[in-house]
């Protein structure tokens, strides 16, 4: 199977849209999955960008399974297994894997300092025990661990491991990536690194991971058209202007503030409400009507 052909696109980590109570709101879900579908776009719930660390077991199959009753076989659904227990991951991704998830994403756990044999094995572990395609997360900023690429490599060749999704910056590590695998039909790479997207795209990557993508899904999707048909002027003009709207709430922030402030503009965007789990806490009234007013003016032309 050529999966550069599968497992390939705008794949957006969904944000959790919750309600007041903090359920998980279903009218939320069908509104961004609905612009996702719309704009080609491919649904990756649970993964750092949906809270999933804070969300318990019950919420998480809530939301999966709206996710997938929605795309209801549309599209692909990648969900995260990510956790601090082993036993836990694989009991999710059986769950998933019945609910109807197809791929499943796993970052290392975060409880503590490992080694690249201690990442090995846990990963060719986990590969072997999970009946759906397993992609590799590397995001330093929330597991304060890096996967090196040598390991990576190294993982590419187990059967069930069909890519790399890496969140970690830095332009020697993009373009050795590419080197490794924009050639490999059998293994894929992908990119948090949203800023990156038009040049990434341009020199071989096969997706882009945007959390930006909830927001305007349909600018992303322009990039990697763009980008896949030749096309680098236009890619990277879009470029600029999702830069721009990333920068809005990402900008000199850490996560855990960005997230209430993307919340508020996908509220402001009318996709969901702009509650928080904690540890994050939900903006106040007035920080929510500042936001929606000055997003709707900055950005209000891109809402779909």
């Amino acid at each position: 199977m050529n999966y550069k052909e599968k497992y390939c696109g705008v794949i957006v980590p969904m944000i959790t849209p919750f309600t007041e109570k903090f359920e998980i709101d279903e009218q939320g879900v069908e509104n961004i999955v609905h612009g996702l579908l719309k704009n080609k776009c491919t649904p990756f719930v649970l993964g750092t960008t949906g809270e999933s660390s804070s969300i318990s077991n019950n919420k998480k199959s809530d939301l999966i399974k709206y996710t997938v009753n929605m795309v209801n076989g549309k599209d692909l659904v990648y969900a995260g297994i990510s956790g601090n227990s082993f036993e836990d991951s694989v009991v999710n991704a059986k769950l998933y894997h019945d609910i109807g998830v197809d791929v499943l994403v796993a970052h290392l756990p975060s409880c503590y300092p490992i080694d690249d044999d201690q990442m090995l094995r846990y990963y060719e572990a986990l590969a072997n025990a999970i009946r759906l395609p397993l992609m590799l997360y590397n995001i330093p900023v929330t597991t304060n661990l890096s996967i090196s690429l040598k390991l990576v490599e190294k993982l590419s060749y187990h059967d069930n491991i069909i890519g790399f999704k890496d969140s970690q910056r830095g332009e020697d590590r993009l373009n050795e990536s590419l080197r490794l695998w924009k050639d490999r039909e059998d293994f894929t790479f992908h990119l948090g690194w949203a800023a990156k997207s038009s040049y990434g795209l341009v020199n071989g990557l096969d997706g882009i991971v945007p959390s930006s993508g909830n927001l305007v899904p349909s600018l992303y999707r322009g990039i990697y058209d763009a980008a896949k048909s030749g096309n680098v002027k236009k890619a990277e003009e879009l470029q600029q202007i999702t830069n721009v709207i990333s920068a809005y709430y990402q900008e000199g922030k850490i996560l855990s503030r960005a997230f209430p402030i993307f919340k508020a503009m996908m509220n402001a965007f009318d996709l969901c409400e702009p509650y928080t789990a904690l540890p994050m806490l939900t903006l106040s009234i007035d920080e929510i009507q500042n936001i929606r007013k000055d997003v709707l003016e900055k950005f209000g032309e891109y809402k779909d």
